[in-house]
C-alpha cells in the first residue's frame, strides 16, 4: 500500500489530454441502446490498461498502482467504483448535450465535486514523453481520473461543446466530436453505423415498392 509520506513523495508526469479524452472514457461502455451494452472496464486493472493506452500514463505509474492496489484490494475496488461513477455522469451530461438538453443538476454537482478533489495544472516538467503537468502527492484516483476530468472542464466550457455528438443509431448512442466541415455528421462511423443505416432504409424502400406493386394485382383478384 502507497503511505500518505510515500505518495507525497511521488511526482507523475502527465501529458495534456485529447479534447475528447472524456468522451473516449464514457464510451468504454457502447452498444448502450441495446439490451446487454458491452463493458470496456470490469475490474480495477482494466481501469489502469485504459490510463496507459488513452490516458498517457507509463509503465512506472501502472506498476505502481498495480501494486497498491494488490496489496489494498478494497483501495483498488473503491478508486473503481468512482470512476465508473463519474464515467457514467460525463456520459449523460454530453449525451444531454448533444441532444439539445440541460445537463442534469446531480451530475454537474458530482463532476464539480471530482474537479475539486483532482489536481491542479500549475507546472510543466519534462518528463520520458516530453513536457507534461506535475502532479505530486496525488491519491489513485485523483491521478488516474485528472487528464479525464481536464478534458471534461475544457470540452464543456469551450467552443466545440456545439460539435459533440451522439451516434444517431439508436442501439450504438456512442459519443463524438463532429469535425466535419458541415458540422452535420450524424454516426459514430460511416463504415459502421452509417451503412446500416442505409441498408435498413434500402430495404425499406424495395419492400414498400414490392407491397405498392402487389395491390394492383390483389385488387385484380379480387374484381
Amino acid at each position: 500500500m502507497v503511505t500518505d509520506r510515500a505518495r507525497s513523495a511521488v511526482t507523475t508526469t502527465v501529458r495534456s489530454a485529447p479534447p475528447d479524452l472524456c468522451l473516449t472514457f464514457a464510451n468504454t461502455r457502447f452498444w448502450r441502446g441495446t439490451e446487454t451494452p458491452t463493458e470496456e472496464l470490469t475490474v480495477p486493472n482494466d481501469l489502469l490498461k485504459w490510463g496507459a493506452a488513452n490516458a498517457g500514463f507509463d509503465a512506472q505509474t501502472q506498476r505502481r498502482f498495480a501494486a497498491s492496489w494488490a496489496t489494498d484490494p478494497g483501495a483498488g475496488a473503491a478508486v473503481f467504483r468512482n470512476a465508473i461513477a463519474l464515467r457514467e455522469a460525463l456520459y449523460r451530461s454530453f449525451a444531454a448535450t448533444a441532444e439539445g438538453s440541460a445537463i442534469g443538476s446531480s451530475d454537474l454537482r458530482f463532476i464539480n465535486r471530482s474537479l475539486a478533489r483532482h489536481p491542479k495544472r500549475t507546472e510543466l516538467r519534462r518528463g520520458a514523453a516530453g513536457v507534461g503537468w506535475a502532479i505530486a502527492g496525488a491519491a489513485d484516483l485523483e491521478l488516474l481520473l485528472a487528464p479525464v476530468l481536464w478534458s471534461a472542464g475544457d470540452l464543456l466550457t469551450g467552443p466545440r461543446l456545439s460539435r459533440v455528438r451522439c451516434c444517431a443509431n439508436d442501439q450504438c448512442r456512442w459519443l463524438f466530436l463532429d469535425d466535419s466541415k458541415s458540422g452535420n455528421r450524424r454516426w459514430c462511423a460511416m463504415s459502421a453505423c452509417g451503412n446500416r443505416a442505409k441498408a435498413h432504409r434500402h430495404y425499406a424502400k424495395l419492400k414498400a415498392a414490392r407491397l405498392a406493386a402487389s395491390r394492383p394485382a390483389a385488387c385484380a383478384a379480387h374484381s
